[in-house]
């Protein structure tokens, strides 16, 4: 008898435990948020990745009911940002708009030694593919990727405007010029718009940077003119601008930007945020909104984005063990 009342203890126990942690994630995600919303961005304000943050932050005010500012923390490779949201109280309140780079800070320990890792953010949702191009100005003497190519094979060393090694697109530029079989040298960016005035002005000749809305505009004045894209497929706004797998070269890597949360946010909070995302991406507003930036809406929930992550991680690894670069 006394066995059997100890097993109807234990029983109530879980029963209560499970009941209780379920009723703390709905009355938590109930009552969050009750104050504003920290949203980080690791580039400079008025690239794409910016704008695509500040369209889901004021979607997010319109459900959420609070206001959700957008903070800008470019610099370090984009793991300024990144630190700062893992070190940030996981309580819902900073949250982090960051690409799956950020999100892998330790794939580039033979760049620098970060203190987070992705181990210490949560995935919230996927978002957006934004679309790198490579660009030249407007009057260059090159057309097509293929002329730049052999003048870089004529011309060793020429400068090459990127986001910086911890950025995927400067990975799929060396893909390009390893395949080629000629060299480049990286001069790094915190954004896109820190970018254009040296490629406008002929101090870089060349750029990779996501297509945002500002050199959009540079592209249809013919400022500015984009070699390819480095994406897997045409961006649906430049049908006409072919993508660096149509013109041979691979492309492996999936980059979803997307929200992150710090390390031990509850799942209910997550929860919360997740179903707002999906609703904001879902209002034809939005979408219009987001097209409008050159990026492509590509929505995941937490686990599979989560799924997609650890993905974009092993074929970045991959890559940088063939180069050498790790062992």
């Amino acid at each position: 008898m006394q066995t059997k009342g100890y097993s109807l203890f234990c029983l109530f126990l879980v029963f209560f435990l499970v009941v209780s942690l379920e009723t703390g994630f709905c009355a938590e995600s109930s009552t969050y948020p009750d104050r504003p919303i920290t949203m980080v961005v690791p580039f400079a304000p008025g690239g794409t990745t910016d704008v695509c943050a500040r369209i889901i932050a004021e979607g997010m005010e319109k459900y959420l009911k609070q206001p959700v500012m957008v903070v800008s923390k470019p610099g370090a490779g984009t793991t300024i940002a990144g630190n700062f949201v893992a070190n940030s109280k996981p309580d819902g309140y900073t949250l982090g708009f960051l690409t799956p780079s950020t999100f892998s800070a330790e794939l580039y320990s033979f760049l620098y030694t970060v203190p987070y890792s992705s181990q210490d953010l949560v995935p919230v949702s996927g978002i957006v593919e934004v679309y790198q191009a490579m660009m030249v100005k407007g009057d260059a003497p090159w057309n097509t990727l293929k002329d730049l190519v052999e003048y870089a094979r004529k011309n060793p060393g020429i400068k090459i405007a990127t986001l910086g090694k911890s950025h995927f697109s400067y990975y799929l530029t060396l893909i390009i010029a390893r395949q080629e079989k000629i060299d480049f040298v990286s001069i790094p960016f915190d954004g896109g718009s820190k970018m254009t005035p040296p490629l406008l002005g002929g101090h870089v000749p060349v750029g990779v940077t996501g297509v945002d809305p500002s050199i959009k505009s540079l592209l249809d004045a013919k400022k500015l003119r984009a070699l390819a894209m480095l994406n897997g497929k045409r961006g649906e706004i430049f049908p006409e601008i072919p993508s660096m797998v149509e013109l041979g070269y691979k492309n492996p890597f999936l980059s979803i930007t997307g929200l992150f949360a710090p390390k031990g946010t509850s799942e209910g909070v997550v929860r919360r945020i997740d179903e707002v995302v999906h609703k904001i991406v879902e209002e034809k507003d939005v979408r219009t909104k987001i097209f409008n930036t050159t990026a492509e809406l590509h929505y995941l929930e937490a686990a599979p984005y989560k799924n997609s992550l650890i993905t974009f991680k092993e074929k970045m690894h991959q890559f940088f063990k063939e180069e050498g670069l790790v062992k």
